[in-house]
């Protein structure tokens, strides 16, 4: 009897052990609200983390996009910090709404650092036009719904190495200044970089596009590495520009590969990389030069 005992004490202080406590969302804002840190792990929060309900609200007239001159945008500043690690989040991250009925933009300004480190999200990830002022890292996550970038700007070096993304990630206009890593993440849906800024080295090594990859237009002006990386399907990189060289070592490509009016700098780095789809290279050029004149006479 007495082991048996001890049997259950000890399965219930490990069941303890691995169960996350549930933190209501409400109580996250209300922190913020009266100027203390975010700081959470291994809790599980209920509801949605919603910060238009931050107090620090500004109404402004600026233009946003063509949709948003005429409309009032409402900017919500969060002045405290936010750090959650290994946290589950049951309901939405809602950074931005548009108001189609009041014509109004809602968006958060992070002044403080936000780092969300392999948290598990059941809900949207809507963070578009929002702007992070400080550090932010969205390391090791995994995004089960929406996650939207669309317009973001950051203002410094940024990790989104390791994640997952289950629905569409669309980083489309988005704007990192410093250092950017994605690294060993993969997209299970559509990944939308159309038109996105990297002003400094950007690396998506071993990275796994499982559906439609658009690089269309995007603006790098450092060196990309995409060494190792997987596209199971179409990737675009159609009027792309390489102004410090590419990396596509080792790089695996199972669909369409557009690369039609692309310009490429040296570095140009192609080993062992595999088209096992169709291609267009038509117009791309590599220092100038024609693409396949210059890679026949440089291989």
């Amino acid at each position: 009897m007495k082991n048996l005992f001890l049997t259950f004490l000890i399965a219930s202080i490990s069941l303890v052990g691995f169960t996350q406590v549930s933190v209501d969302a409400q109580e996250i804002i209300e922190k913020l609200n009266s100027g203390q840190a975010a700081h959470y792990e291994n809790v599980s929060i209920k509801g949605d983390l919603d910060f238009r309900l931050i107090n620090d609200k500004e109404e402004v007239k600026e233009k946003m996009g063509v949709i948003f001159d005429n409309d009032v945008t409402y900017k919500y500043h969060v002045n405290a910090p936010l750090k959650f690690s290994n946290c589950t989040f049951i309901g939405n991250i809602i950074g931005y709404n548009y108001d189609d009925f009041k014509d109004e933009l809602h968006m958060a300004v992070f002044h403080e650092n936000v780092d969300f480190e392999k948290c598990t999200f059941r809900g949207d990830f809507l963070v578009k036009y929002t702007e992070f002022f400080k550090k932010a890292s969205f390391e090791g996550n995994i995004f089960e719904e929406e996650c939207l970038f669309k317009y973001a700007k950051f203002n410094s070096a940024i990790d989104f190495s390791n994640s997952v993304f289950e629905e569409e990630a669309n980083f489309k206009y988005a704007k990192f200044p410093a250092y950017t890593n994605f690294s060993n993440s993969k997209f299970k849906s559509e990944a939308n970089f159309k038109y996105t800024n990297f002003d400094d080295k950007i690396e998506f090594k071993a990275c796994e596009f499982k559906e439609l990859a658009i690089f269309k237009y995007t603006e790098f002006d450092e060196f990309v590495d995409f060494t190792g990386s997987k596209f199971h399907s179409e990737a675009i990189f159609k009027y792309t520009e390489f102004p410090e060289g590419v990396s596509f070592k080792n790089a695996f490509f199972d669909g369409f590969a557009d690369f039609k009016y692309a310009k490429f700098d040296n570095p140009v780095q192609l080993n062992n990389v595999e088209f096992n789809g169709s291609t267009s290279f038509k117009y791309a050029e590599v220092e100038g030069k024609e693409f396949v004149t210059y890679i026949l006479q440089n291989n």
